[in-house]
């Protein structure tokens, strides 16, 4: 299943809340991956970090300079190990 994302937004901590097309809401810590260095480091700046958008159809996050994760390997990300990421579903619209 190809997942989609439907917002982005920024936290504290170098965090990313993601909610996707099925309403799912997943944080993932950044952190680790900004601690690699090389092309990720400018993502240590967070007036940059903050500057997330989502991609194409939703396929994707990216970053000025062509620095972009796949919406299917975050989702991954956020399914894996509570100290990576951690997930919640979102309360669904009253109608």
């Amino acid at each position: 299943m190809l997942r989609t994302i439907r917002s982005v937004v920024p936290e504290p901590n170098y965090q990313l809340r993601l909610t996707y097309a099925d309403g799912e809401i997943i944080v993932v810590d950044f952190t680790p991956i900004i601690q690699r260095g090389g092309v990720f480091a400018p993502l240590s700046d967070p007036a940059f970090f903050s500057q997330v958008s989502i991609g194409e159809r939703g396929r994707y996050i990216q970053w000025p300079g062509e620095l972009d994760f796949c919406a299917d390997a975050l989702w991954l990300e956020g399914h894996t190990g509570e100290g990576q990421a951690s997930n919640a579903q979102e309360e669904p619209a009253s109608r």
